[in-house]
C-alpha cells in the first residue's frame, strides 16, 4: 500500500510539472541571492562560490521500487568585473533538478550592473541559458504477473504519449533581475523562463506532441536588519513571494544572528490554500568567509500528515577577497 500511495504522489507531481515545469525552491534564499536572482552576480568585493542541495519527501524510500524523490542541486560562482569604467558583475550557475521520471539540467550565464549611489545601490541583471530536459520512461511497478499490478500498468503500445525512449530537448532560457539595496534593507524582483521555452515529443507515427512547457516565473525577494539592544544579536527579517501568475508560494522567515558569525531562524511556507510547511534554519561562518547553512522543512497537512516527509538542504559558500590585502574584511553572513 505504501508503494502504491507512494508512486500516486510522484505520479501527480509530474503530471503538473508536464504542465508547466516549476523553478527551483530553496529555503536558504538569504544565503543565495546570486542564484535566485541573478542581477546579484558580482555585488560584492570579492569572488562567491555557493553550493546547495535540497532533498524532499524524505519519509519515502528512494530505491529500485519506489524512485523519483525530489532532488535539486545548485553550484554557482560569480565575481566583480569592470565594463567601460562601470561597476558590473558576472556569474555561472549550473542547476540539477531531479523529480519523478523528469531531470532537468539547467546552465546559464549571467551579466550584471551595479549602479552605486550616495546610499544606497541599484543593481540590474540579464541571464542567458539553457536547460536540458529528460525524461526517464522506466515505469517500475514491480513483477508484471502480479495481479496487484496489473491494473496500474500502461505500456507504450497502449499509449502512443508514453515515450519508448528517453526523450531530450534542450531548451533556451532568458531571465531578468532588479534589485535596491541600502545599509539597512534590500528588496529584489527576478524574472526566469519569460520566454516560455516549449517541449515537444515526435511519436513514432510521427505526430508531434507538445506537452510541456517552461512557465515563466518571478520572484520578489527582501530583508531587513534590525540592531537589537545587545550588540551581540541582530534580527533579521526576511521574504519571498515566487508565483507563475497561476498559483504562488510565500516564505516568512526570522533570523537571529549571533556576532554576526552564528545563526537560527524560522519560517514558515504559505500557499493559497494553508501554511505548507515550517522551516528550521542554522548556519555559522567557519573562517576565512566560509559559510555552511543547513535547513529542515517540515510539511504541515496534505501528504506530510500521512506519511510525516520532511525536506533538509545544506548551503556551503566561500568567498575569496580579490581586493589588496591591505582590505581583508570579508563580507559576513548578512547582506550588509
Amino acid at each position: 500500500m505504501k508503494n502504491y500511495f507512494s508512486f500516486f504522489i510522484l505520479f501527480i507531481l509530474v503530471n503538473l510539472a508536464a504542465q508547466a515545469q516549476s523553478e527551483s525552491l530553496f529555503s536558504n534564499y538569504m544565503l543565495m541571492r546570486s542564484v535566485t536572482n541573478r542581477s546579484f552576480v558580482g555585488a560584492d568585493k570579492a569572488i562567491n562560490a555557493v553550493f546547495c542541495n535540497h532533498t524532499s519527501f524524505l519519509g519515502f524510500n528512494n530505491d529500485m521500487e519506489n524512485p523519483g524523490i525530489p532532488v535539486t542541486s545548485a553550484f554557482g560562482v560569480d565575481a566583480p568585473v569592470e565594463i567601460f569604467g562601470k561597476k558590473c558583475g558576472a556569474g555561472i550557475l549550473m542547476l540539477s533538478d531531479k523529480i519523478g521520471f523528469q531531470n532537468n539540467i539547467k546552465f546559464d550565464l549571467s551579466l550584471a550592473y551595479h549602479h552605486v549611489m550616495e546610499s544606497a545601490t541599484l543593481g540590474f541583471g540579464l541571464s542567458l541559458g539553457f536547460d536540458n530536459y529528460t525524461i526517464d520512461p522506466s515505469w517500475n511497478l514491480g513483477e508484471m504477473d502480479d495481479a496487484d499490478y496489473s491494473d496500474y500498468w500502461a505500456s507504450e503500445s497502449e499509449d502512443d504519449l508514453i515515450p519508448v525512449k528517453s526523450p531530450s530537448a534542450m531548451i533556451f532560457a532568458l531571465g531578468l533581475g532588479a534589485y535596491y539595496e541600502t545599509p539597512t534593507y534590500y528588496v529584489g524582483l527576478n524574472a526566469s523562463n519569460i520566454n516560455r521555452g516549449e517541449i515537444s515529443r515526435i511519436s513514432e507515427g510521427g505526430q508531434e506532441y507538445k506537452y510541456s512547457y517552461y512557465a515563466a516565473h518571478f520572484n520578489l525577494s527582501g530583508a531587513y536588519n534590525i540592531a537589537l539592544p545587545d550588540p551581540l544579536f541582530d534580527l533579521q527579517p526576511s521574504a519571498v513571494l515566487r508565483t507563475d501568475l497561476a498559483a504562488y508560494s510565500l516564505d516568512l522567515n526570522a533570523t537571529m544572528f549571533y556576532k554576526k558569525r552564528h545563526w537560527a531562524g524560522f519560517g514558515l511556507r504559505m500557499s493559497p490554500a494553508n501554511i505548507a510547511s515550517f522551516t528550521l534554519l542554522f548556519g555559522t561562518e567557519l573562517k576565512n568567509s566560509l559559510l555552511v547553512g543547513y535547513a529542515l522543512d517540515v510539511n504541515m497537512g496534505g501528504i506530510g500528515s500521512a506519511g510525516g516527509p520532511t525536506s533538509h538542504e545544506i548551503v556551503v559558500s566561500y568567498s575569496f577577497n580579490i581586493e589588496s590585502k591591505r582590505d581583508m574584511k570579508y563580507k559576513s553572513v548578512r547582506y550588509l
